[in-house]
């Protein structure tokens, strides 16, 4: 497990980035890691030349265009970015969680812009609107988040982190750009059971084509109720022919369906023309008679297979849940973790300056807002390898955020007020009671 502890919060975020250091040059490296100090104690970040002027200029000597040539021409991979942050989440997981299953969740978001010179400028459909015009205009970016269990209090839980956006474009389709995602980090999650969960708009192509190529990998996702299963085929009968790949045609009306809190459920093993072996499928209701709000969902696993014993998915309503009822169905109880990479979206959009980029082409958004999910999941991982920020375990990111950028802010000051004393005896002993200050004050 990695540990990090200075007695410096700017040593401590140096200290963790340079963990990235093979990514970049050393003058690149030099402005990532202030570009990332400047998101980290900047309440909100209106643009980038917002950033360099309330915070960068003030502490560097670095001119606002070798900010935007970073951004726009520096040739440095965010596909490298993706796998170092996934070897640190690793390297978190304690020797006996290492057993337990990780759940990789992929979809995407919208984000509205106001202009039409940003590269990949396109009018997007939003299903979320429930009033007015259902279509936007901006940009689609295409998300995937690692869950890893940690233990909190005695007991595991599962951390939520984004490990790479990438911005939609009509050259890709959505699911070839997060099967990209997904194909880049699975080497490192060779040794563990892997589980993707999606909703309907994944749970097909590419996506699938994927799932099938890692042994160790699964999948839980929604699918249309209007999907296609089958019974099992039938037992070989001895005679000749190819024998039956499936059996009849089933309606999920007719299904055995029980009464789990507000829906009805039924869960059956059956076969679809998504895969060749036989999946698990799980269907819900509102009602039985009408037969209305049905959902589908498959699950390429046994749900008795997940490893989550005494584990709890998510910080709100999955296997910690103490209501029998809402644990009956472990499929339906294991895919609601996928509304932590909701919950993500909405933090980097309000609290996190997400849309706020003034870059117009490609290669500049995207490496803005993979920066960001640096800085982001700084914030989520600093609680577990500073034993001194041990209280913000599991706590909004936006609290780590604010007493980050604090305590930068108070040793920048303190920097810049040492450095004004010409005295060395005077420099030394103010130093030293000032430092003894600022120290006390973190810990505390």
């Amino acid at each position: 497990m990695i540990s990090i502890s200075s007695n410096s919060m700017k040593q401590t975020l140096h200290q963790y980035l340079m963990q990235y250091r093979s990514v970049f040059k050393k003058r690149s490296f030099d402005i990532f890691y202030w570009l990332i100090m400047g998101i980290l104690c900047t309440e909100e970040v209106r643009s980038i030349q917002f950033v360099y002027d309330s915070f960068i200029k003030k502490h560097t000597d670095k001119v606002l265009n070798s900010i935007y040539y970073f951004l726009s021409y520096s040739k440095f991979p965010i596909e490298a970015l993706t796998t170092i942050t996934v070897s640190i989440a690793l390297s978190l997981i304690p020797e006996k969680l290492r057993q337990n299953t990780l759940f990789i969740t992929i979809d995407d978001t919208l984000q509205a812009k106001y202009g039409a010179k940003f590269d990949c400028y396109v009018k997007h459909f939003d299903h979320t609107k429930k009033n007015g015009t259902k279509y936007l205009n901006g940009h689609c970016f295409v998300s995937v988040v690692l869950n890893i269990p940690l233990y909190y209090q005695d007991k595991a839980k599962y951390l939520s982190i984004p490990i790479g956006y990438r911005l939609y474009s009509k050259e890709q389709n959505k699911l070839e750009m997060a099967s990209q995602i997904i194909k880049c980090i699975m080497p490192q999650l060779e040794m563990f059971q892997v589980i993707l969960l999606c909703d309907s708009w994944y749970s097909k192509g590419s996506i699938l084509d994927t799932v099938k190529e890692f042994d160790n990998l699964e999948i839980i996702g929604a699918v249309r109720h209007d999907t296609a299963i089958y019974d099992l085929p039938p037992t070989p009968t001895g005679k000749r022919g190819r024998p039956r790949k499936k059996g009849r045609k089933l309606n999920t009306r007719e299904f055995s369906y029980t009464k789990i809190g507000e829906y009805y459920v039924a869960e059956k093993k059956v076969m679809a023309n998504l895969f060749e072996k036989p999946i698990y499928v799980t269907v819900t209701t509102t009602d039985i008679k009408p037969f209305s709000s049905i959902r589908v969902f498959i699950s390429s696993i046994n749900p008795d297979e997940i490893k989550t014993i005494n584990t709890a998915l998510n910080t709100k309503g999955a296997l910690n849940d103490q209501n029998k009822d809402e644990c009956t169905s472990k499929t339906l109880t294991t895919y609601r973790m996928r509304w932590n990479i909701e919950v993500m979206f909405y933090q980097h959009k309000f609290f996190w300056s997400f849309g706020n980029y003034m870059v117009r082409n490609k290669a500049a958004i995207e490496r803005y807002v993979n920066l960001l999910f640096v800085a982001y999941t700084f914030a989520c991982l600093l609680p577990f390898m500073d034993k001194r920020y041990e209280k913000y375990q599991f706590k909004s990111p936006q609290l780590i955020k604010r007493a980050v950028g604090v305590q930068i802010t108070k040793e920048l000051i303190f920097d810049s007020f040492v450095l004004s004393f010409e005295s060395a005896k005077i420099y030394s002993t103010i130093k030293e009671s000032v430092q003894g200050f600022l120290n006390k004050d973190w810990v505390a």
